[in-house]
């Protein structure tokens, strides 16, 4: 005979208090007070209590077929010096665009709250609790924020991606090695031999370094030959492209690349202006939705905002605030998009 399943009005008599408060100790409800919550998960261990997957799952199949309505916001914190900035990029808007269907349909309303300069850390923090925000997300920052003392304990938090460091919480976003070695082999089976990357090297390095480190280990995985790439630092692009310019134009003549891949929207205009054809004389793939050409990598950026939000609602149910003891990363796969910048090449 299978042994009476502990439930949690079982757990309810033996304490002295309404199985409602047993249940929302468990689920760890900030309304519970911290003395009682661990009253609770003593007591529930002691008598052995598991909860029902079957009530489980129907509670679940409950949540999705019942209309959600919306019971608060979720923050998306803009700290950009210029925060029209932001969502110009496109991958970062498609990933405000998942973020903003999934916090819906999870019964949230996704909110940009723009940190203003002129807001001390506690005044902002201040800002977020009066709104009610329980949730919050920090999308990527081409400069890193100055977070002062803002007390993150009293919110959950995801981050997007590794341009910000800190606050140390889980984050989601691209598998930027795998990517760079789906897009590397997909060249080569297109028949491009002579494959080069251009990335800027500081933003490598701020981003883990996968950008790199995929594009090297794809040279050694299908043989081809060896172009170093072409590492030039970032605000060389943006303040001085004449340099930039001068640079790529000495490395194509080096290495006489018959493919490019680059990480850079400024990269096919510069090589228009020294009068490359795309794709007659170098055909250009893009690792992101941002670099102005239509074959590339999909960074899948809207299923990174989804997932996201889904990471970050997991974290409200559970009453979990501030940098978690095991931070951890969610890497969503990247796809490849065919485009007339990147032909497959004509068998001779």
């Amino acid at each position: 005979m299978n042994p009476k399943r502990i439930t949690v009005y079982d757990i309810a008599e033996r304490i002295g208090c309404s199985h409602a408060t047993v249940s929302m100790a468990l689920r760890n409800h900030p309304e519970i007070s911290e003395k009682r919550r661990e009253q609770v998960r003593k007591v529930a261990e002691e008598m052995g209590y598991a909860p029902d997957p079957h009530l489980a799952a129907l509670a679940a199949y409950r949540r999705i077929n019942t209309p959600t309505e919306i019971r608060s916001s979720i923050a998306w914190i803009n700290h950009w010096k210029q925060p029209e900035q932001l969502r110009k990029h496109r991958e970062f808007d498609l990933y405000w665009q998942g973020a903003a269907q999934a916090a819906k349909r999870l019964g949230y309303n996704l909110e940009e709250i723009r940190w203003s300069p002129d807001y001390s850390a506690k005044r902002f923090e201040q800002i977020l609790i009066t709104r009610g925000i329980r949730g919050v997300l920090i999308p990527p920052h081409t400069t890193l924020p100055d977070w002062g003392d803002f007390d993150w304990s009293k919110f959950s938090v995801v981050r997007f991606g590794l341009s910000v460091s800190s606050p140390d919480s889980h984050l989601v976003t691209a598998d930027q090695l795998r990517a760079v070695l789906m897009a590397v082999k997909k060249m080569a089976e297109y028949g491009y031999q002579r494959i080069g990357f251009v990335v800027p090297a500081d933003s490598d390095r701020k981003l883990g370094g996968g950008f790199v480190g995929g594009f090297s280990s794809a040279g050694k995985s299908f043989n081809l030959p060896v172009i170093p790439p072409l590492l030039t630092e970032e605000q060389v692009y943006s303040e001085r492209p004449e340099k930039a310019r001068q640079l790529l134009s000495q490395w194509l003549k080096k290495n006489k690349p018959d493919a490019l891949l680059t990480t850079l929207p400024e990269i096919p205009a510069m090589l228009r202006q020294l009068k490359y054809r795309i794709p007659e004389d170098i055909a250009v793939a893009g690792t992101a939705v941002d670099v102005p050409v239509d074959a590339g990598i999909d960074q899948h950026s809207e299923a990174i905002g989804r997932i996201a939000v889904e990471t970050l609602v997991a974290q409200i149910n559970l009453n979990e605030r501030g940098e978690p003891p095991d931070p951890y990363r969610v890497l969503v796969e990247s796809r490849w998009r065919d485009g007339k910048s990147l032909p497959p090449r004509k068998q001779k």
